[in-house]
């Protein structure tokens, strides 16, 4: 094969546990193009990563700028079609392992016929995958399910990745040293979930750090999502973050605001033992290998636990993240350090 497209047209924590498939495919056919075909909201995901020849970037019209018009939004998707359809494709893969009429249809927009994706009892998917048909149980199993479909080659699972480049690392590390200069262990707290369910108490948040920062070289970096993450009027997490810091009044906790995924890779590249909660910002941190504990929620942790590095879950027979105890946190952040 020369030329092979990946469509993945979900979200960040969707895209990271793409990117061994990504990996997969390019040891496979070490001398072909893999085309990447995604939306702008993860699109930092996959900056610096090897494996990819090329990138197409398309918006959904909720994630348009304000002075974008809905019309200009679908205007520059066909301008990618027409560069698609010039490349000739051998093959594509609906990433997704569930059934995605959409991006079926992307894919024929790009003038692919050999089509690989979860079976939508439509012929033209000329490689279908039923339940079935998929290995394992994680998000990561199943996506990567799909290299048996172009090879016949046992090749094992690789870590979820992400690649920070050297000026972002020193940029980051530049940071945490004027935020935080004389600590060397440093914890990362991320306090942002779109789910009330994963959501943790700011008192208890004030309780673990206090906890971390017991030792006197400890600090805790804490990071949230910022305005616009999700879409242009999405107002972010900084009130709570400042509310946060309020109640810690300790010197060797900082905010760490990033405006951008690539400034959340950054961030966390510095930290030794992350907490957070479930979410794209789990996936990133498990993609920097990091030691994770993580509020779950009612998430199927079978489907979407951290795919690399040491990982403690944090769940509840409730699915009610504010019902998970102190106590219970801090035994999990010590038994990952």
């Amino acid at each position: 094969m020369k030329n092979i497209l990946i469509i993945r047209r979900d979200n960040i924590g969707d895209l990271v546990c793409t990117t061994p498939l990504i990996e997969g495919v390019k040891k496979a056919y070490p001398d072909a193009n893999v085309y990447l075909l995604i939306n702008s909201i993860s699109q930092d995901v996959i900056k610096n990563n090897p494996h990819i020849h090329r990138t197409y970037i398309y918006k959904k019209a909720k994630h348009r700028a304000k002075n974008q018009t809905a019309l200009g939004v679908y205007l520059e998707r066909a301008a990618i079609f027409i560069k698609l359809r010039t490349i000739h494709f051998d093959a594509a893969i609906l990433a997704n392992p569930t059934p995605c009429n959409y991006s079926l249809r992307m894919a024929r927009l790009a003038g692919v016929k050999n089509i690989i994706g979860a079976d939508l009892g439509n012929k033209k998917i000329i490689h279908p995958y039923s339940e079935a048909d998929f290995s394992g149980k994680h998000q990561v199993e199943k996506t990567f399910s799909y290299l048996k479909s172009i090879t016949q080659e046992n090749i094992p699972i690789p870590e979820v990745k992400v690649f920070p480049d050297s000026g972002e690392l020193l940029l980051a590390k530049q940071k945490r040293e004027e935020l935080l200069p004389d600590c060397n262990y440093i914890y990362g707290v991320h306090v942002s979930s779109r789910s009330p369910k994963r959501r943790w108490s700011l008192e208890h948040y004030a309780e673990i750090i206090n906890r971390m920062t017991a030792g006197n070289d400890h600090g805790v970096l804490i990071f949230w999502s910022p305005q616009g993450t999700l879409s242009p009027d999405d107002i972010g997490d900084q009130a709570r973050a400042e509310q946060l810091i309020k109640l810690c009044a300790n010197e060797r906790v900082a905010l760490n605001p990033t405006a951008s995924v690539r400034e959340l890779i950054g961030g966390f590249a510095q930290c030794n033992t992350i907490l957070c909660s479930d979410g794209g910002q789990m996936h990133l941190a498990s993609a920097l290998q990091k030691n994770l504990v993580v509020f779950f929620g009612d998430t199927d942790k079978e489907a979407w636990h951290p795919w690399s590095g040491q990982y403690r879950i944090m769940q509840t027979l409730s699915g009610e993240c504010m019902d998970v105890a102190v106590d219970d946190v801090w035994a999990a952040l010590q038994a990952i350090r």
